[in-house]
């Protein structure tokens, strides 16, 4: 009998017969719970930057801390209630996005020579 892992807090039993990939069942699931909860850590901390930018995109005339912040400690809800119902469904306003500085704080604008002119 092992350890249990140190992520999943498992216990691996190692005297199966090989399942799939010559890996016995209990390394393959293993194996698949790893990279489901690595690829959910990438999904909530993408759309945790994609709610901070979105808060600092709609607030550039004047920029918030604090919503910044509440952006992205809760990615998905900011996006869903703040920016869609509340600002897009309601007050019938979106916001302009930068693909240049999707991060800016304040006026921001295009570092471009062409629109310097």
């Amino acid at each position: 009998m092992s350890s249990p892992h140190w992520l999943t807090g498992e216990i691996i039993d190692e005297d199966t017969t090989p399942w799939v990939l010559g890996m016995n069942k209990s390394y393959f699931l293993l194996g698949m719970k790893s990279v489901g909860l690595f690829i959910l850590i990438f999904i909530i901390l993408t759309l945790d930057f994609l709610a901070l930018s979105v808060s600092l995109q709609c607030n550039k005339k004047n920029p918030s801390i604090i919503s910044a912040i509440y952006a992205f400690f809760f990615g998905p809800i900011y996006l869903i209630i703040n920016y869609y119902f509340v600002r897009v469904l309601s007050k019938g306003e979106s916001c302009e996005f930068s693909s240049e500085n999707p991060f800016s704080i304040g006026g921001g604008g295009s570092t471009d020579s062409k629109t310097k002119n």
